[in-house]
């Protein structure tokens, strides 16, 4: 009987616990959320510009001549080095080239997956490649 009345006073305190821990843990996830929003970098043309700088230079550093890119005027050998590249563009453009930004990354990254269909994935972008360029030379000096 004693046995059973522990059993009963610990039974309470458990579900009270676990539900302190899930209230935390859930806490912790909204603020954590929170966090990302807070620090995610501006969508501005100085803050593409930057990093426009930054990929191109680590861009250039890599070797390569099989896939190029007009927008950093360059080729490499892993198309999914320039998906890095306008993925890391992509979260800073300003709306007027996001597409154009987001269209140049999946396409790098049909050429990474299936390097048979290149060809079609690079027609189908050459009008973001080129509307991207142009804004890219005309927005950052270089």
């Amino acid at each position: 009987m004693h046995e059973k009345n522990l059993a009963e006073h610990r039974s309470p305190n458990q579900k009270k616990s676990r539900v302190i821990i899930g209230a935390a843990i859930l806490l912790v996830i909204v603020a954590a959320l929170l966090i990302s929003q807070l620090i995610a970098p501006p969508r501005s043309v100085a803050a593409y510009c930057k990093v426009y700088k930054e990929e191109k230079t680590r861009l250039t550093t890599l070797p390569g001549t099989t896939w190029p890119s007009g927008v950093f005027d360059d080729s490499l050998s892993d198309a999914s080095e320039f998906t890095k590249s306008f993925g890391r563009l992509e979260k800073v453009a300003p709306n007027e080239i996001r597409p154009d930004i987001a269209t140049l990354q999946s396409i790098y990254q049909k050429m990474h997956d299936d390097p048979s269909q290149a060809i079609a994935a690079s027609l189908s972008g050459i009008s973001a490649e080129t509307s991207v360029k142009s804004w890219t030379n005309s927005h950052c000096t270089r």
